[in-house]
């Protein structure tokens, strides 16, 4: 038995499934990120736990796309606005004034959007910061694992205009040997499906007439003049 061909074979099957199942939502979603770039806004990103991993996706990166940004707690405790230790005991998800400093800490704008990663889709702050959005009529995309999602009651997608599931089981295991319960799905597909959506917003820039504003690797000759370009008209509101 080839445990690692039965996992690739399994996250293969899965990739596939997200791309026949939700291939028109990634297309809206990435038109929404475009069409909220080309106003001048940024694509906010937060990530619980696990869910940082499609942030840092997306996140300023070689060959991503330039107006994006991520809410990082960790931004919070080098600031000493929050305490590493409520990071690391989970609290700090049931926390919602961390929402607040995040508005004081960050150059928030009313043009930008939100996109929200939780494999529950049930943390307090998580839906703080949906709630904000949605009062000040921004859009908001949610990224779940549904079948999580439905069992622990989650309520995020309730504030979402669009929303990707990240087509795990419940719980999210993906093999078994004998007794022992081997890797999981959500994260590799949902990282997938991150990029699926770079490659649409690529696309929807092309398809307006216009070059997409794509970050160079830091080991291309002239990366820095050309990234910088990409970002100082953003001041603070990118990086």
């Amino acid at each position: 038995m080839d445990i690692k061909k039965q996992y690739f074979d399994l996250i293969k099957g899965k990739i596939e499934e997200a791309y026949e199942n939700q291939s028109s939502v990634l297309r809206c979603i990435a038109q929404m990120f475009g069409s909220c770039m080309e106003k001048q806004g940024v694509v906010q990103l937060f990530g619980v736990r696990h869910g940082e991993e499609f942030v840092n996706e997306l996140n300023y990166r070689a060959g991503g796309i330039a107006p994006f940004h991520a809410l990082r707690l960790k931004d919070l405790v080098l600031n000493e606005m929050i305490d590493q230790k409520d990071i690391d005991d989970d609290s700090i998800y049931n926390d919602v004034s961390v929402a607040d400093k995040f508005a004081k800490f960050y150059d928030l704008d009313d043009r930008d959007m939100y996109c929200l990663v939780s494999f529950y889709g049930n943390e307090p702050l998580l839906i703080e910061l949906a709630k904000r959005a949605k009062e000040k009529g921004q859009k908001v995309v949610g990224v779940v694992n549904k079948k999580s999602y439905d069992a622990c009651g989650g309520t995020l997608l309730e504030y979402c205009d669009a929303w990707l599931d990240m087509g795990a089981q419940e719980p999210d295991i993906a093999l078994k040997l004998g007794d022992t319960k081997i890797g999981q799905i959500s994260s590799t597909v949902s990282n997938v499906m991150a990029q699926m959506i770079t490659a649409e917003l690529y696309k929807y820039f092309i398809d307006q007439g216009k070059e997409a504003p794509v970050l160079l690797s830091a080991n291309v000759k002239g990366a820095d003049v050309h990234n910088n370009s990409l970002t100082d008209p953003y001041g603070r509101r990118v990086r």
